[in-house]
C-alpha cells in the first residue's frame, strides 16, 4: 500500500479521475476534508457507493470518519450499521490509545480493519504501549499536519523525525504498515517525491496523498532503481546455491534479515 488518495465524499464526482490515478487505495474524507454543513450529503454518497460493491472493487476503499469525541462520530456510526457490506478499512482520527480503537469496534458491532491516525502530541507518546488484542490494522497513519499544530513544529525534517520513528516503530511492532502523512503542496510533485525517498528511507511503507498528480512521484519513489534489483536478484540467486545460514555476497555477509530486505525490493517491481 504505497499511496492512499484522499478524496471529499461530497466530491463523488471526482471518483473516476481517483481510480485512474493509479493510487494504490482510495480513502473516502469524512473528516477534515468536508465542511461541516456536507457531512450528511457525504454520508449519503458514501452509503451510495456501498449500496453498488464499491463500484465492484470493496478492496480498494477506505474511509476516514470524524474523531470519536465528536457528534458527527454518531451519524458516521449510524451510516455504517445501516450499510450491507462495509469498505476495505475504517480511518480513524486522533486515536491515542487502542482502548479508543476497540470502543470504535464495539459500538460498530463489526469487524473490520482500522488504520489509526496518530496526529496528538499523547498518541505519539502512547503509541508503542498498546494492547491490540481484538485489534487488526491495515496500517498505522501518521498526522503530521496536526501533530506540528500541537508542538509548533515547522514540518520540516527536524520536527517530524520523532513522531516519524515512533509510527515506524509501532508498525513494527504490530506487524502492519506505517503510512506518512500528506506532501501538502500538490503543484510540487518533485518535492513529493524527494520526501518520499526520505520517508521510504526511514522504513514508511506508502503515504497518503492529496491530489491524483501525486501518485506518480510518490510510486516513482518505491519503485526500486535498476542497481537495487540487480543487487536483490543476486542475493536470492546465490542464496539458492549457499544453502541454509549466513553466506557472503559482493563482499557482505548475507543472513535471514537482508534475504528479507532482498525479497521487499523484488515485491516493489513493476
Amino acid at each position: 500500500m504505497r499511496s492512499i488518495l484522499f478524496l471529499p465524499t461530497d466530491k463523488i464526482e471526482r471518483l473516476p479521475k481517483a481510480l485512474g490515478s493509479g493510487a494504490d487505495k482510495v480513502i473516502f474524507d469524512l473528516e477534515d476534508g468536508l465542511a461541516h454543513d456536507k457531512k450528511n450529503i457525504g454520508r449519503s454518497n458514501f452509503a451510495d457507493l456501498a449500496s453498488n460493491n464499491y463500484n465492484g472493487q470493496p478492496d480498494k476503499f477506505l474511509l476516514r470518519i470524524n474523531a470519536l469525541d465528536t457528534e458527527e462520530y454518531k451519524e458516521d456510526i449510524k451510516m455504517l450499521k445501516s450499510l450491507s457490506s462495509l469498505p476495505y478499512s475504517i480511518a480513524i482520527p486522533k486515536i491515542e490509545s487502542a482502548d479508543e480503537c476497540r470502543t470504535f469496534l464495539e459500538d460498530l458491532g463489526k469487524r473490520i480493519l482500522i488504520l489509526p491516525q496518530i496526529e496528538t502530541p499523547r498518541g505519539i507518546a502512547n503509541i508503542e504501549q498498546w494492547d491490540c488484542t481484538n485489534i487488526e490494522f491495515s496500517g498505522i497513519g501518521f498526522g503530521s499536519a496536526d501533530y506540528c499544530a500541537s508542538t509548533g513544529g515547522d514540518m520540516g525534517k527536524a520536527s517530524l523525525a520523532y513522531g516519524r520513528g515512533k509510527i515506524i516503530n509501532a508498525a513494527a511492532l504490530y506487524n502492519t504498515l506505517a503510512l506518512d502523512g500528506v506532501w501538502l503542496d500538490f503543484r510540487d510533485p518533485d518535492g513529493c517525491k524527494e520526501e518520499t525517498l526520505y520517508v521510504k528511507s526511514m522504513g514508511f511503507s506508502g503515504r497518503f496523498a492529496i491530489h491524483p498528480d501525486q501518485i506518480n512521484p510518490i510510486h516513482d519513489a518505491y519503485r526500486p532503481t535498476a542497481q537495487e534489483l540487480e543487487w536483490a536478484k543476486g542475493v536470492l540467486e546465490e542464496a539458492k546455491s549457499a544453502g541454509t545460514g549466513a553466506f557472503k555476497y559482493q563482499g557482505k555477509m548475507v543472513d535471514a534479515p537482508v534475504l528479507a530486505v532482498a525479497r521487499s525490493i523484488i515485491s516493489r517491481e513493476d
